[in-house]
């Protein structure tokens, strides 16, 4: 996989990651709600994708669900430096390929 394959792939993963983390704050008050996790997974040509969303096995707390807005805050930021970080790196790459170009030409 090429550079800008693992970064989109990465950007993929952040992007599910936080459509999921928004699901659980949205349902944090919903009695039975169970809090969901998306299983990212390194690939082997570089990457990374989404295996699956899993719940949260942690029991339900008073309100009726077992979100807990510390744990999906810490999610979300890291859910964010992930995306921003393969941004990051898309960028770069765009710079290089300019920079290449303009060598060439």
């Amino acid at each position: 996989m090429d550079v800008i394959g693992i970064a989109l792939s990465g950007l993929r993963a952040a992007s599910a990651g936080l459509t999921v983390q928004a699901g659980n704050v949205a349902n944090q008050q919903s009695d039975g709600f169970k809090a969901k996790r998306a299983d990212l997974v390194a690939e082997a040509s570089g990457g990374v994708r989404v295996a699956g969303i899993v719940e949260d096995p942690a029991p339900a707390g008073p309100v009726g669900s077992n979100v807990d807005l510390a744990t999906e805050a810490v999610q979300g930021m890291s859910l964010e430096v992930l995306y921003k970080a393969n941004l990051k790196v898309l960028r770069t790459q765009s710079e290089l390929d300019k920079v290449t170009l303009d060598l060439k030409g």
